[in-house]
């Protein structure tokens, strides 16, 4: 009996040692930050609004993919926050804003200097258009600002929208794809991927067509998410079928890469499908963190 306790001390001596050396040879374990507390920001407009934003900062630094999140008409940023928290877990760096007219963004100073309030039923295609070129172009500026701080890559921005906002999205990836670097200087063409949520084709007499077909946008990674039976089933077919089409005639008729369509076994829409249907969330982060890479030659880190 001493024998074998002897052997078995002498055994679990070894073990402890062989333990130990693994550990050393491996080196002290890297201290993970965790990301920085979320927050609001405000976003002003190159003609004179303040847009309300919330921020979700990442800890990946300089690897961190830029989510931009442009919710529906009539709606705003607050059901969205599952989503950004999801998003920001699995490394992103997430910015959600309610765009001119919506949630925190209601009001303006007119001419005279007095606050006044955006009446959304008087809202035309002029103020559509005025969202895209100017109210995006300030969530980008803020991310851009985060990028040059080392924050995260805009080189690899991803926008998701929810049904109207689809067109805003896609809109202002038709945007940001126009324009072109000047010498070595980035301006533009740093949306990586489009998620759509809902999609529905027209707001305020703006189709998403006109944009979704360019073959800069279409060329893409794009997901599409739709619950069956909703109202924006037969858009999101309809809009389905036109990237499909702009995405083989890119390839010569091959099968498309790169477009994914989630349909969700319920009749729900917009916000009520991304927090309701257990897949969505999960989904769209795996698309968003597997189409869009970051190394040296994909997408790499660039200063603005």
């Amino acid at each position: 009996m001493c024998r074998l306790s002897v052997r078995v001390v002498i055994l679990a001596f070894t073990l402890t040692l062989l333990t130990q050396s693994t550990l050393s040879a491996q080196g002290p374990r890297k201290k993970v930050e965790p990301p920085p507390p979320p927050g609001p920001v405000e976003l002003p407009t190159k003609d004179g609004l303040e847009l309300s934003g919330y921020y979700f900062g990442s800890n990946k630094g300089k690897a961190a993919i830029p989510v931009m999140i442009v919710h529906e008409w009539k709606g705003q940023k607050a059901p969205y926050g599952k989503l950004c928290i999801a998003l920001r877990d699995a490394g992103c760096a997430v910015l959600a804003l309610d765009y001119r007219g919506h949630g925190g963004s209601r009001e303006y100073t007119d001419p005279r200097g007095e606050t006044q309030e955006f009446d959304l039923e008087r809202m035309r295609k002029q103020h559509v258009l005025a969202i895209v070129k100017y109210d995006l172009d300030a969530a980008k500026a803020f991310l851009e600002k985060e990028n040059n701080e080392g924050k995260l890559n805009l080189n690899a921005l991803v926008v998701i929208g929810i049904r109207e906002g689809c067109v805003l999205a896609a809109g202002w990836t038709q945007r940001d794809w126009s324009f072109v670097p000047v010498g070595t200087r980035k301006q533009g063409q740093d949306v990586k991927a489009l998620v759509l949520v809902s999609p529905e084709r027209l707001l305020k007499g703006v189709p998403i067509e006109t944009s979704i077909a360019v073959p800069t946008v279409a060329s893409l990674p794009i997901m599409m998410v739709v619950g069956e039976g909703s109202p924006e089933q037969s858009d999101t077919d309809r809009i389905y079928k036109r990237v499909e089409a702009a995405k083989k005639k890119l390839t010569g008729g091959k099968d498309p890469e790169g477009l994914e369509l989630l349909q969700v076994k319920q009749p729900l829409g917009g916000p009520f499908l991304v927090n309701e249907s257990a897949q969505v969330i999960p989904e769209i982060v795996k698309f968003v963190t597997s189409q869009v890479p970051i190394s040296e030659t994909d997408n790499p880190w660039i200063e603005r």
